[in-house]
Formats: structure tokens, sequence, C-alpha cells
């Protein structure tokens, strides 16, 4: 449900956007066209295959209702694989095809196409992952996080893990469990920050891409830190493969609160046929 709801403020501010940019050549169309990348064959495709559709159909439903304000709605998708490379030439194609908003996808690529945004003067979404400090708009003005960034997402995992630990997080241990990409460091400084403020002991442990390995990091934790709670910043087939380690260490998962991409159906399903 997290997923459907961050996609749809993305697409909501991308037609927003697209509304606000348009030229007068496409208001003489009455056509907006939007970009969009997704991620259905990479390593975070059981993500992308639920928001891709999702995506598509929603504009298909808006369309048939009349559109928005007059104008028909172009949506065009393009698989970037969660790589770099291809997120920048779709980004240019999707220019050149007449999209005046991006729907990004991915950590790694908002940052790589955050410049090139700023320099043609094209809105971009990134709900719920990307550049945490684009929350600032007089510093980013082109790029849209939306829901809720890293920045706030770490920040809210501290609140919670000190609420259910009594009110005081001094002298308790918490371990940062990530996969060890861009998206993944965004929390650090945030948790970093906050535990000169609160007292707490903070270790991280790095996943490696693509994050179906990580039994001794899961180890590590469990027989050898020992926190009191663990943050988990994973996603992709990761958050199913950890379900499944923490609980085969015997570790809590009631322990265990993850962002916003750390557990959904496909998750428990993956981790449950996995026992």
């Amino acid at each position: 449900m997290r997923r459907f709801s961050i996609t749809g403020m993305g697409i909501a501010t991308a037609i927003a956007a697209g509304l606000f940019v348009a030229d007068g050549a496409a208001a003489q169309q009455k056509e907006i066209v939007i970009g969009a990348q997704c991620d259905r064959t990479g390593p975070t495709q059981i993500v992308g295959v639920v928001i891709c559709p999702a995506q598509s159909d929603y504009f298909r439903l808006v369309n048939s209702q009349g559109g928005v304000n007059g104008y028909t709605l172009r949506y065009l998708e393009l698989d970037n694989e969660y790589k770099v490379p291809p997120a920048v030439e779709e980004y240019e194609r999707q220019k050149q095809e007449g999209a005046v908003s991006m729907m990004i996808y991915g950590t790694p690529q908002a940052q790589a196409l955050n410049q090139r945004l700023e320099s043609d003067r094209i809105p971009g979404t990134s709900p719920g992952f990307g550049i945490s400090a684009s929350a600032d708009g007089r510093r980013f003005q082109y790029l849209f996080p939306v829901a809720a960034t890293y920045w706030s997402q770490g920040a809210a995992a501290v609140k919670f893990v000190k609420d259910k630990l009594g009110g005081s997080l001094k002298c308790k241990k918490l371990a940062y469990v990530y996969y060890d990409n861009p998206a993944g460091h965004e929390p650090l400084p945030i948790l970093e920050d906050l535990q000169k403020i609160e007292g707490y002991e903070v270790r991280s442990f790095a996943v490696p891409p693509p994050g179906v390995e990580m039994g001794a990091q899961v180890l590590d934790i469990s027989q050898r830190y020992r926190p009191d709670f663990v943050i988990a910043h994973l996603f992709g087939r990761s958050p199913s493969v950890a379900i499944k380690e923490f609980k085969r260490a015997g570790y809590p998962l009631s322990k265990v609160i993850g962002l916003v991409w750390a557990s959904a159906e496909a998750d428990i399903q993956a981790a449950a046929a996995g026992r």
C-alpha cells in the first residue's frame, strides 16, 4: 500500500508540473508529455513490476475521463534497469520527445540527473527516494521528493525505536543494515547526527548489491553486536533475504524496522517460500 500511495503522489506532482511548464506548442496540441523511468528487469524489479503497470494504468484512466484541464497526457515509460547510463540516455530521449516533466526511478539515477533537470529547467519527481537535501527547494528547484526523504525516514525510524524502548536511547545499541549504494548511504548522516543527541551507539552493516547474500552481516549483528534494535534500509530482493536470515539467526523480527521499501507482499511471500 505504501508503494502505491507514494507512486500516486509522484504521478500527481508530475502531472501538475507538466501543466505548469507546458509551452505554447503543447498548449496548442492539448497534449502533455510525461517521461517516466522504471525497472521491470533490473535488481529492484520486484518494485518496478508493480509500480510501472500501475502508473501506466493511472494515466490511461485519467485520459479516459477527459485528461486534466482539457489536456491529454502522453506517458513515455522506459526501463532503466536500475542503472545510471540507461537512465541518462532515456532522459535525453524523453526530452527530445517533448517531455516537460520526468518521473525518476532510483537514487543513483536522481543524483545523476539532477544537474540536467536544472539546466533544462524540467521538473522531476523522486517520491520516497532520491537526494534527501532536495527537500530544500531553494537549493533544488527542479527535483521534487514529494514523499518522505531518506533523511526523514531515518529520523522517523529512530523516533519509533526510542518510543519502543521506553523514551530513551541513551546507551542503547542500534544496528543499521543497508544496501550498499547511494540510496543506502543517504540516511547515514542523520543516524550519526542523532547519535550525538540521543546518546546511542550505532554500527553500520553494508550489504553489497544485488543484496542476495547477507548471512555474514546478520550473524555479526545477532551473535556479536547484539543490538537493541535494527534499522534496515534494503530493497529489491534483499528484504526477503533479510527476513529469512534474521529468522534463521533467532533475532526477533519485532526488533527490526525497515525504511519504505523494506517489505511488501512479494517480500513476505519470497521469504516464506525460501524457508
